[in-house]
């Protein structure tokens, strides 16, 4: 699962051969949330959408419905998703990072996680274009957890290595579910952060600071 990420702009304009064209008007984050706009990258480049996909039908940016994560596992079968993943509609969502939380005690405690070399993260999402009334939009695909990060959370975001993200952009939709589907490296770890996170108005890097957790994480916990 994946209800709010951090980018940082930075670290990513390195990455010339995914992202050569990183859009100039992206801010930069600790703290995104459903219905901001963020940037990512498609097989035609970069953009700002909003994060909550915005399905054809829909012609306002006020839905009933929460379309900001999308599940691996039944992408062709929702009606929200199945148009953006048949017909090829897939991006990239760089990032530095995302969080987690887990209920320990009386309090929800905050996890970031994040790679253990410091390179940016590249989620796999959909996306849809801009309309006439909606701007576009796109969603952060989700899967099984597993490996390091399954304790933390039964889902974790499709995240992709550097030299995947071209295939899963452009290949077909058999390469990209297959590549989707690979097992994970142990490239990734998490460690519990300051619950200020919680408010979508704090920023800074101090919300990505590691602090001393009063519970250490659970197998299997989830919400």
């Amino acid at each position: 699962m994946c209800g709010r990420y951090a980018n940082h702009i930075g670290a990513m304009l390195g990455w010339t051969d995914v992202l050569a064209d990183w859009p100039a008007q992206a801010e930069l984050s600790f703290n995104i949330a459903p219905s901001q706009m963020a940037p990512i990258v498609t097989s035609q480049g970069c953009a700002v959408f909003r994060w909550g996909l915005l399905p054809a039908w829909v012609d306002t940016q006020q839905t009933a419905f929460s379309t900001f994560n999308a599940r691996l596992a039944t992408l062709a079968e929702k009606p929200s998703f199945r148009d953006a993943w048949t017909r090829g509609r897939r991006c990239i969502v760089p990032a530095l990072g995302y969080y987690e939380w887990q209920q320990q005690s009386n309090t929800k405690q905050a996890y970031f996680v994040t790679r253990k070399d410091c390179n940016p993260i590249l989620f796999g999402g959909l996306f849809e274009c801009p309309r006439l009334d909606t701007p576009g939009s796109f969603t952060i695909i989700t899967r099984p957890a597993e490996g390091l990060l399954e304790p933390l959370h039964h889902a974790m975001p499709l995240m992709f290595e550097a030299s995947q993200a071209k295939l899963w952009m452009h290949g077909n939709v058999d390469e990209s579910e297959n590549l989707a589907w690979q097992p994970y490296s142990e490239d990734y770890r998490f460690y519990p952060v300051s619950n200020r996170v919680n408010n979508v108005h704090n920023q800074g890097t101090d919300l990505i600071r590691e602090i001393l957790p009063e519970v250490p994480p659970q197998q299997g916990f989830g919400f």
